[in-house]
């Protein structure tokens, strides 16, 4: 044998069983291995809804519209005070909000209304974000909520808009904090006897950075004493509440729509315009909260108080303290349970063929608001054409013609204790009216 073949075959010998090795661990025809990821589960029932397999994923792309016709009988011919009959989208409301990794939330909601305003004036709140938050809530004793929602107080202003027994909130709701920017705990105790929710805001409303280095405190307790009890128990559903609100406001006027230029919750009747004035220094709230419902009936009822710090001219530092309260009782005449601010599930949705109704609901609402006095004393406005006290009764027809469909009109009665004056001469102080409301879940 000679050289060169003799090397050939110790090559072979040395390398070879290394070749077939490696050709036994790294086979020309495999794939890399990939991690396999959970399915997701699609469904419809409430919004697209996203589910993962793990858990990890629970997203519900959504959000809800409201269309509303407005009519006022015998209206005053004064654009300045009164609203025209007209037909107005009330809120248009994407939404997207779940839940990640099981424990973190969040909510994305933006709203594209019309305005309910005059012919050619746009809403000033067309395109805003509405609620923007992130949460942590691995402990139901102890949560966690940053951005922007709704601060804990008020009741009916805590109620969402889809889940109102009216197609309105009552005459004192525009004094009540609604959504702010800030930070929030809250929780519930002894299998949700007990809630809380404290909060620390800018105190300054929706999508507004603070002016100022003033902020607000906001807390309330609720008491649910027979929240363990069978769903059957007459007293299940019966919660009661306290909340209140301080913080600091600087020398922001009182002339503008957030002030003391004050229209009816309803009709939309300007009933106290304010000329001058500063809020300026502590604001504090208090109220308190009841709600029972019993089967298919619903009982519900709040009241506060609200004290600003004022300057007018010659007075520094005024105190000026306006009170509110709202009582309302509903009826689902098909029989189904009264949610406590919850969707009602019709026991059969309608069908034009005669086989379901869908659920019919009946709700009666009598509400005042009071401004003190001392809003005419003080020079903020003049005592002549303006009232400070207004009551209104509401009457409601709730028709859920499926889960996702409402269709809601609403007799409105507004009375103020002096007459308001519009052009013309003309002086008034009952208004009668109505509000039909469409509204769809999607």
């Amino acid at each position: 044998m000679t050289t060169n073949r003799i090397g050939w075959v110790a090559a072979l010998v040395i390398f070879a069983p290394g070749a077939a090795a490696f050709a036994q661990d790294k086979p020309k025809d495999e794939k890399p291995q990939t991690q396999e990821e959970p399915p997701i589960t699609v469904s419809l029932r409430d919004g697209v809804h996203f589910t993962s397999a793990d858990g990890n994923l629970d997203v519900t792309l959504g959000g809800y519209a409201g269309i509303h016709y407005r009519f006022t009988a015998h209206r005053p011919q004064d654009n300045a005070r009164t609203l025209p009959d007209s037909w107005f989208i009330r809120q248009l409301r994407p939404e997207l909000a779940g839940t990640v990794y099981k424990d973190f939330d969040f909510r994305v909601q933006l709203d594209f209304p019309t305005g309910n305003g005059l012919a050619g004036t746009p809403s000033a709140s067309t395109g805003t974000v509405q609620d923007a938050y992130i949460g942590w809530r691995y402990y139901p004793e102890a949560s966690l909520r940053i951005g922007q929602f709704k601060e804990p107080f008020g009741q009916e202003q805590g109620t969402p808009d889809r889940f109102l027994d009216f197609d309105e909130r009552s005459q004192g709701d525009r004094f009540v904090p609604a959504r702010d920017l800030g930070a929030m705990v809250y929780g519930k105790l002894f299998d949700g006897i007990f809630g809380y929710e404290a909060g620390y805001f800018n105190g300054n409303g929706r999508g507004l950075t603070d002016a100022n280095k003033g902020k607000e405190f906001a807390g309330r307790l609720r008491f649910q004493p027979f929240a363990t009890a069978p769903d059957d128990s007459l007293f299940k559903n019966l919660r009661i509440g306290v909340a209140g609100t301080t913080g600091t406001v600087q020398n922001t006027p009182v002339t503008t729509t957030t002030g003391l230029d004050v229209s009816s919750a309803n009709l939309g009747i300007l009933f106290l315009d304010s000329t001058t004035g500063a809020f300026d220094g502590a604001r504090k709230r208090l109220g308190g909260e009841f709600t029972w419902n019993i089967g298919p009936v619903g009982i519900r009822g709040e009241a506060w108080r609200r004290v600003d710090h004022v300057n007018v001219g010659a007075f520094d530092n005024e105190r000026l303290e306006i009170t509110a309260w709202s009582g309302s009782v509903s009826w689902l005449l098909t029989g189904e349970p009264k949610p406590i601010e919850g969707r009602v599930l019709p026991a059969e949705s309608f069908d034009p063929r005669g086989r379901g109704w869908g659920a019919v609901e009946l709700a009666l609402r009598v509400d005042r608001l009071r401004i003190d006095n001392d809003v005419f004393r003080l020079g903020i406005a003049s005592q002549t054409g303006n009232s400070n006290v207004v009551t209104g009764t509401s009457f409601a027809v709730n028709w859920y013609v499926t889960r996702h469909i409402r269709i809601s009109p609403n007799l409105v009665w507004e009375v103020f204790d002096d007459p308001i004056a519009f052009a013309g001469g003309r002086t008034d102080r009952h208004f009668f009216g109505g509000i039909l409301r469409f509204q769809l879940e999607f």
